[in-house]
């Protein structure tokens, strides 16, 4: 990911229901819609904006974030800014956890990888998702899993425990295999998402 992130607010009608936001990153390969942080479980993109105050839902497509919202509504202004802020934080995190993966997996491990990604997007996400957050499988080494906690969970004082007594139980009784478990997080970065 060298290339900059370019984020592009296009022009917006005061009175329209609908705010195109296009980035020169895909943020969706197939067309997703969301409405709640419930269905936006898959999508920790989808989970952050969806949350935002005046927003009814989001299509994510391609390069585009179409935000909607009722015509009457809070005006478009402040709300396609922090659609833009979350637009970033969210590429910046992956990249951070891409400058972090110092090789290639090997097929074993990218298989391991995805089981453990499906069982999080299956059995813990939608639990997190109520609270604003979502956590990725984001490396694996031989059968050690690094694991990032992203949005409501960042910085969460209750992080640790739902890493101990929710990831790694749910892991460690499905998957017996996997020998560690890393919480790879920077609680510390950024705004604290858990209290905005």
């Amino acid at each position: 990911m060298n290339q900059k992130l370019e984020i592009q607010i296009e022009p917006y009608e005061t009175k329209s229901d609908t705010c195109v936001i296009k980035t020169n990153r895909v943020v969706a390969k197939t067309p997703e819609y969301f409405s709640t942080v419930e269905e936006a479980s898959a999508s920790p993109l989808g989970q952050l904006l969806v949350q935002i105050e005046g927003l009814e839902a989001v299509l994510l497509q391609d390069r585009i974030v179409t935000l909607l919202k009722p015509i009457e509504g809070p005006p478009w202004g402040p709300i396609a800014e922090r659609a833009s802020e979350l637009i970033q934080t969210h590429f910046e995190g992956l990249e951070r956890i891409q400058q972090n993966r110092s090789r290639q997996m090997n097929e074993e491990e990218k298989e391991l990888f995805v089981e453990i990604q499906n069982l999080l997007n299956d059995e813990m996400n939608p639990m997190v998702a109520a609270h604003g957050g979502f956590i990725e499988v984001v490396d694996v080494k031989e059968t050690d899993i690094f694991v990032h906690m992203g949005g409501g969970c960042q910085g969460c004082g209750m992080a640790a425990m739902t890493l101990r007594q929710g990831v790694e139980t749910l892991i460690r009784q499905k998957v017996p295999r996997v020998k560690n478990i890393h919480d790879s997080t920077d609680h510390a970065a950024g705004d604290n998402p858990f209290y905005e």
